[in-house]
């Protein structure tokens, strides 16, 4: 959801938003400081410094956006540091400081009840942000159709199962989910399953390993591969992920083991997920323009403030989550994935004209040797 003119402006104060967005769990400064009186605070709520894009992207975006359509906003930044109590602690500190509404991407949406009754005590609407908090209520979200993502990505998966590319049935594969209890775990998972369970049923599929992985870690997403491989003595056919800093934390178990096994799952865009499809390590990616979504965030929040209703043309569904149905912008998001005979860089570049990151960013780390990157920046 980026435009690359957006995140070209929005770079220039990355240093400063990076300082408000690791507030939890450094001495930048806390969510009481003093804002300018004249300016109606609005406060964008981080969960953690992965994924990335939170900090680097959809921070930044949602800044400049809101800030364009009314230049007497205030938008600062405070990142929970995966902890639902900070990020309530965060959440009373905004409101003390006289915060109008609150954009939250939750840091656990499964205890995440208490910040939404808090700002509902306070009336200062809260807009959730791509995985939103649960069991209360909130003025809107948006977020990237999360089961459509898992649909997406068992389609695809589901094809090269039946086309033989990952050899003849039953396919040992082995799965890795998100955060257990997430709004974006349940609806991906139930996308895949969608796809998928008619294949397990028929002996297409064998599952051999499954589990969720901790605020959707790479350290743990590998930690989860270590234990399937040891478990399956390796005899694994393909790992299937949820998203890009799991199907890493996989790439980097089987690189340790100088393992070659193919890994679905990609999701929500990373730098090491693009570059993996550039090595080849990993085949697929959803891609999502971040500051589409941001952009999209920054215009409920405009309504917010000024007391209408969510914009029709953005909000159309709604969503029951736990705590009454919650008006939704469920946005599009886009697959890629690897072909024969097709040159990686091509599909990559579908990233790029996105504006989500540059081939400057792309080809660095275990991209920078590829023949892509060679030919894109020298």
């Amino acid at each position: 959801m980026q435009l690359s003119s957006t995140w070209s402006k929005s770079r220039v104060g990355v240093v400063a938003i990076l300082c408000g967005l690791t507030l939890a769990v450094s001495g930048c400064g806390n969510g009481n400081s003093s804002s300018n009186s004249s300016k109606t605070l609005v406060y964008f709520m981080a969960p953690n410094t992965t994924p990335t894009r939170y900090i680097q992207q959809d921070g930044p975006d949602f800044k400049a956006a809101l800030e364009k359509l009314d230049p007497n906003i205030e938008v600062k930044f405070v990142n929970g540091g995966g902890n639902s109590d900070t990020q309530l602690s965060q959440a009373n500190s905004a409101i003390a400081a006289g915060a109008k509404a609150l954009v939250v991407v939750a840091a656990d949406p499964n205890t995440s009840a208490g910040l939404l009754q808090a700002a509902k005590q306070a009336k200062v609407p809260v807009i959730g942000y791509e995985n939103p908090p649960l069991k209360g209520p909130m003025y809107a979200q948006v977020i990237f159709d999360p089961k459509a993502v898992g649909v997406e990505q068992g389609t695809y998966f589901a094809q090269q199962i039946k086309d033989g590319a990952l050899g003849s049935a039953p396919v040992k594969v082995a799965r890795l989910y998100g955060n257990k209890g997430d709004v974006y775990t349940t609806q991906m998972l139930a996308g895949q399953n969608q796809v998928l369970d008619p294949l397990i049923k028929n002996g297409s599929i064998d599952v051999v390993c499954e589990d969720y992985v901790k605020d959707w870690a790479p350290n743990n997403a590998q930690a989860a591969t270590d234990q399937c491989l040891t478990k399956t003595q390796n005899k694994v056919g393909a790992f299937l992920g949820f998203y890009d800093g799991i199907t890493g934390g996989t790439i980097a178990a089987l690189k340790a083991k100088n393992l070659h096994i193919p890994v679905y799952g990609g999701q929500n865009p990373e730098l090491t997920g693009l570059q993996y499809m550039l090595t080849g390590d990993q085949q697929d990616d959803v891609l999502k323009a971040f500051s589409v979504e941001a952009e999209a965030a920054a215009k409920i929040t405009l309504a917010a403030l000024q007391g209408k209703q969510p914009p029709a043309d953005l909000v159309k569904d709604s969503v029951d989550n736990g705590g009454g149905q919650i008006p939704t912008a469920n946005l599009p998001s886009t697959l890629i994935h690897l072909q024969k005979g097709v040159d990686p860089g091509t599909i990559v570049q579908k990233a790029v004209d996105l504006g989500i990151f540059t081939w400057k960013e792309i080809c660095t780390g275990p991209a920078v040797s590829t023949p892509t990157c060679k030919s894109k920046v020298g």
